[in-house]
């Protein structure tokens, strides 16, 4: 980890707001306050709840979770492409030529999510120093649980694109893992099962917190971590440690708070889900507050359908997948997200267009119920195919297709389950890493001029594993590049 990464200037926020509010993170990020660096840094539970704002701040990042994070796990899977008529930018991912140690996908998003998990580790060097807020109300303790679940947050992430998958290939090859705040530190990759045990222990401490903590654990909107969601980040986490159980555990608990988005819902409509009017849709779990719609590497400058450079697609292939005969499907049905009239571009098939960001001020989408859903599935599948494609089959009729009849069988259960996840989430956050974590090669839907697949990444294949970006290598010496690079 590089030595600036760790400034707590660089922390794009810790932010202070000047509103009154009942609730400490109700949306309002806007006016910034720089506070030194010193023994004194966090003082009072004032400072902490700065402090917090601050770290969910850091999360909108446009390298991370704010935009490159979920363009490049579609650019890097199968469905998403980038078009002929382009700006020049992602152009690399076609071919899947952009995994390169020097100039590649990886260090915008290694320097991201390391700067905040830094500063959430500068955060919580004060735990057990700060007295609660007045009368008690909002508790340092809770307070100090969201900073560990943005850090395990981030954690998880970076598993999943710098690491192995949990019980294959060489384990040694985890991420740099620590708590503690040192900007001198170089340090070597922690064992995979090392980082994900202490990602889960920081999601389980934090749960307890919440739900110990009624008024200030749960905050009045979604744009900050709560019982439910972190309920779902254990069960990703879970899923990614093969541990079935517990990942349908966690997985049914938030699917029994009700409220998955339907198109006959009141309180999760399924139209308005990415409009800016959808920001309280009952269906999401987590959103980060996001007001830079022309910023470099936000969602909608390269894929709003006004976007300054919109040049990324759905491959038509794969969304015509849906078109079926009965025409139910509401995905296709409705164009509210995907829409099949992206008629200026030369690409043959011609692309399909993708409206969840069509406009940058929306609040971006971190996690949503539907999700658990799917987490359910796959790890019912482990242990039995049919049931984990009922769970699937059951949701599709009731939330998405009504004239769904498809009929899979053996490995082709997994297959479906990852497709109809595919379409659902496309632009979300999950495709490389759904398809990674389950042995799947990535051949891209789209086809060039040729007629030929745009490109590749068949199993095995060192791409699989991100390499660790050129600026961090050069800084630490103790770190050990991933296989092939």
């Amino acid at each position: 980890m590089k030595n600036k990464i760790f400034i707590l200037g660089a922390f794009v926020a810790l932010l202070g707001m000047s509103s009154c509010s009942d609730s400490f993170l109700e949306e309002n990020y806007s006016e910034a306050l720089n506070i030194p660096l010193d023994a004194n840094t966090i003082k009072t539970n004032d400072d902490l709840q700065n402090s917090i704002r601050g770290l969910y701040a850091s999360l909108a990042n446009t390298n991370g979770f704010g935009g490159g994070y979920f363009t490049y796990q579609e650019l890097t899977g199968d469905i998403g492409f980038v078009s002929i008529k382009n700006s020049g930018y992602f152009v690399s991912t076609n071919a899947l030529n952009h995994l390169q140690v020097d100039g590649g996908a990886s260090e915008g998003i290694w320097t991201a999510f390391y700067n905040t998990i830094a500063n959430a580790n500068l955060v919580l060097s004060y735990e057990g120093k700060i007295p609660d807020g007045k009368d008690g109300v909002v508790k340092s303790n809770t307070l100090f649980a969201h900073a560990k679940v943005i850090r395990a947050y981030n954690y998880l992430a970076l598993l999943g694109l710098f690491s192995p998958n949990y019980g294959e290939g060489d384990q040694s090859l985890g991420v740099p893992y620590t708590t503690a705040y040192n900007i001198t530190a170089k340090l070597p990759r922690e064992t995979v099962p090392n980082v994900i045990n202490s990602v889960i222990a920081d999601l389980e401490s934090s749960l307890a917190f919440f739900k110990a903590d009624g008024f200030s654990a749960i905050y009045a909107d979604n744009k900050s971590f709560n019982t439910n969601a972190v309920n779902l980040l254990l069960a990703r986490a879970y899923l990614f440690k093969k541990d079935y159980t517990k990942a349908q555990q966690y997985a049914q608990t938030v699917i029994d708070v009700g409220g998955l988005l339907s198109t006959t819902s009141t309180s999760s409509p399924f139209s308005s889900m990415f409009l800016v009017t959808g920001e309280n849709n009952a269906e999401v779990l987590f959103q980060i507050d996001f007001t830079n719609p022309g910023g470099s590497n936000s969602l909608s400058t390269y894929w709003g359908t006004a976007g300054t450079y919109k040049q990324n697609f759905m491959a038509k292939p794969f969304y015509d997948s849906f078109v079926s005969a009965t025409g139910n499907d509401i995905r296709v049905k409705n164009t509210a997200w995907y829409q099949n009239n992206a008629t200026t571009y030369p690409d043959l098939p011609l692309p399909i267009n993708v409206r969840k960001y069509n406009n940058g001020f929306r609040d971006v989408i971190q996690l949503r119920k539907t999700e658990a859903i799917f987490i359910k599935a796959e790890a019912q599948y482990h242990s039995d195919p049919s049931i984990a494609f009922q769970t699937l089959k059951d949701w599709v009729l009731a939330y998405r297709d009504t004239g769904y009849s498809k009929m899979p069988t053996g490995t082709g259960v997994l297959d479906e389950i990852l497709r109809q996840k595919g379409f659902e989430f496309f632009l979300e956050g999950t495709r490389f890493t759904d398809l990674k974590r389950n042995n799947k090669p990535i051949i891209k839907y789209q086809t060039g001029v040729d007629g030929n697949t745009l490109g590749s990444i068949p199993l095995g294949d060192r791409r699989f594993i991100w390499p660790i970006p050129l600026a961090e290598k050069q800084n630490n010496p103790n770190i050990s590049q991933a296989p092939g690079y």
